[in-house]
């Protein structure tokens, strides 16, 4: 084999240099037992916090339903389907009565009127009630009376049923979340 370079070619304050050889890698793997410790605080707390946003999302799936049920009745609506209109007293109070204690079911499902807008209105303090009467006539009223701001009505269900609070849920909201 020839030599590519010649003799008196490059940096001759370099010849005969030994290289030194690398020191072994560092490591990643923690030695002492506070590192393990902090990781599994940090494993433990990434878990529980998984566990909680869980918990909240299988809470809330009544509350998908119904946004997705009245969804349904606003399309058939615009699509010319007034028959519909007597679905959004039942579903009301089917989500009313999801957002209790099944303790307190029967006594809530047997509520009416006033009584009923009122609970209602304490489940969603901050929203104006609910027109209950107009509900009521749509569910069980003849439909040629129909309301024109039937918009309105579909904007205060939706809100109400995006914002009210669980019947439990006020007592123990600092506690969870």
């Amino acid at each position: 084999m020839t030599e590519v370079f010649g003799p008196g070619w490059g940096n001759y304050a370099i010849r005969g240099i030994i290289e030194t050889s690398l020191p072994e890698p560092v490591s990643l793997v923690p030695e002492t037992p506070g590192w393990w410790l902090l990781l599994g605080l940090i494993v433990g707390s990434v878990a529980w916090g998984a566990w909680v946003r869980w918990q909240r999302f299988l809470r809330n799936a009544y509350r998908r339903e119904a946004q997705a049920a009245l969804a349904s009745v606003e399309a058939r609506v615009k699509g010319g389907d007034k028959d519909c209109l007597r679905e959004l007293a039942p579903l009301l109070r089917a989500t009313a009565l999801a957002a209790v204690d099944s303790s307190n079911r029967d006594s809530i499902a047997a509520l009416r009127g006033k009584d009923w807008e009122e609970m209602l209105h304490q489940l969603a303090p901050r929203l104006a009630p609910l027109p209950v009467a107009t509900l009521n006539a749509l569910a069980y009223g003849p439909l040629s009376h129909t309301p024109d701001k039937i918009d309105g009505l579909f904007e205060q269900l939706r809100e109400w049923i995006t914002v009210h609070e669980r019947a439990n849920e006020s007592a123990n909201k600092g506690a969870h979340d």
